[in-house]
């Protein structure tokens, strides 16, 4: 079986990061509208925090999964399923998709920067919460089996050429994104999580989609492939 993967995030706040951080969050510095070099000193502290902290986003030390979507194929990519997991219990759906994949037994991962970003973040998830792995998933670079990597293999693994799924659907002449990362905070934060799987398994077919293109092969129509998904809230 192959399975296609993606996952959704959400940053911690920032005082869980200043916490695991070991980092003390700076007050409103008490400097005198005169001494311009004490107030560029505690501004440019204040925009290092800053950056230190935006980047904490895409690291699962800090930040958490609040989405996994999986489609699941043959060997020969006929569609047998389609799942997402979402929910605020990081924990259960950890174990949810890890018992899956101890079904599915997949010799196959498909993803878009899924070895740099997805699977990292989910190992290290497993780890904190003690959610034992199913299967151990190889993640060493510069190959295409058993995590095929859309945005590597496209860029023939030149960090240079890093490529946006949606970049890369509109080049492949694929159906793209139905939005951005950018807007999955503000859906978790609204009580979308039903919306947010949706949104996750989007970007499944899209990269499904941009794999048939790069290995030559059409895809399937994304009715025929998310077909009846199963969306499970965990809690």
């Amino acid at each position: 079986m192959k399975v296609v993967l993606d996952i959704e995030t959400i940053q911690c706040p920032r005082e869980d990061w200043a916490r695991l951080a070991g980092k003390c969050l700076p007050a409103e510095p008490e400097v005198p509208a005169s001494d311009l070099f004490a107030a560029g000193e505690a501004e440019a502290e204040r925009q290092a925090g800053e950056e230190q902290y935006a980047k904490s986003a895409f690291d699962g030390t800090y930040s958490s999964i609040v989405c996994i979507g999986l489609l699941e194929f043959s060997d020969q990519m006929e569609p047998r399923g389609a799942v997402a997991w979402y929910g605020a219990n990081e924990r259960e759906l950890l174990r949810q998709f890890w018992s899956r994949l101890a079904q599915d037994k997949p010799s196959l991962f498909i993803t878009h920067n899924g070895l740099g970003f997805d699977l990292p973040f989910i190992r290290k998830r497993s780890i904190i919460h003690q959610v034992r792995p199913s299967m151990e998933i190889n993640l060493a670079k510069f190959r295409s089996e058993p995590v095929y990597d859309t945005m590597a293999i496209w860029s023939n693994w030149d960090t240079r050429g890093w490529i946006k799924l949606d970049v890369l659907a509109r080049a492949l002449n694929v159906e793209t994104k139905s939005g951005s990362g950018d807007q999955v905070a503000a859906m978790w934060g609204q009580g979308k999580g039903l919306e947010l799987a949706q949104y996750c398994l989007q970007d499944t077919y899209v990269t499904y989609a941009c794999h048939c293109r790069m290995n030559f092969r059409q895809p399937l129509s994304r009715e025929v492939v998310l077909l009846q998904p199963e969306l499970l809230d965990v809690g």
